[in-house]
């Protein structure tokens, strides 16, 4: 009885959560069709008079946002690949490799979670700036280039790679990186797929770090593009334009997600269940 009323209440509150995200994403896109001056009118309406569809162009013809957009496209697709190479590499050595210093280094790199990211920003911006990074996307991209938490992820996921599959492939003459990229890479592809999901959805919504060494027009990404949007049009007038920017904006992290939910929830599944 107590776990089919666990299982009630499991139910209800997924569906309640459910719920409430449909009805913003539901409220956000006909806000993004509404007239100005419908937007913020009292008492609140749900469907616009008309529906005015050039507001999702409105952001391409008042704004540099397609700039913003192929910044982020850029941004995130680059961070994305050098997380999913240096995590990977990383694992494997951590996970089949026994030199001197292994455990203690990957301690270490697991301490780092525990420091708040904002913390570092002061040091990594001086640093980012001796080197003539700011404003440029070297400054955006390479910072972001690693996680301790992707580090993490693909050891425990390269743990499970039996240790004769990787004796055999070096019997027949492959090398430590064809090793990897032959074997080890395809047996843990859903963890890499869930690495890539998790990097690219947090590297689109960055706001900070892209704010310090992004500033200016050319490099703005999407989120300090539509804070800048935002500070240029206060008032009922913008925002249609602001709610179809930022549905504009949500469009390729749901597109990516619905194409790799398959693989992202075997990649959370394998890593949890070799604990």
């Amino acid at each position: 009885m107590s776990a089919t009323l666990g299982r009630v209440l499991r139910v209800s509150l997924t569906t309640l959560g459910g719920l409430i995200f449909v009805s913003v994403l539901v409220y956000a896109t006909l806000s993004a069709l509404k007239p100005a001056s419908e937007v913020l009118a009292v008492p609140l309406s749900w469907l616009p008079s008309t529906f005015e569809w050039s507001n999702f162009a409105l952001p391409f013809t008042e704004t540099p946002f397609a700039r913003y957009y192929l910044n982020s496209v850029v941004v995130g697709v680059s961070v994305t690949v050098l997380n999913v190479v240096t995590c990977t590499a990383a694992g494997y050595s951590f996970s089949k490799f026994g030199y001197r210093g292994r455990n203690a280094v990957f301690v270490i790199i697991l301490a780092t979670l525990m420091v708040p990211v904002e913390i570092i920003y002061v040091p990594l911006y001086a640093l980012v700036f001796q080197l003539g990074w700011v404003n440029s996307f070297a400054g955006l991209i390479i910072p972001a280039g690693t996680s301790a938490f992707g580090i993490f992820l693909m050891r425990q996921s390269i743990d499970s790679v039996p240790d004769e599959l990787l004796e055999a492939a070096r019997l027949d003459g492959a090398g430590e990186l064809r090793t990897l990229v032959s074997i080890v890479a395809p047996v843990v592809r859903a963890p890499i797929a869930a690495l890539a999901l998790f990097i690219f959805m947090t590297n689109w919504d960055s706001h900070l770090w892209p704010l310090l060494v992004g500033a200016d027009d050319a490099h703005r990404t999407l989120p300090v593009g539509l804070a800048a949007m935002q500070a240029n049009n206060l008032g009922s007038a913008g925002v249609p334009m602001m709610m179809a920017a930022a549905l504009l904006a949500l469009l390729p992290t749901l597109l990516l997600f619905l194409s790799l939910q398959r693989r992202f929830v075997e990649g959370v599944t394998m890593t949890a269940g070799m604990r």
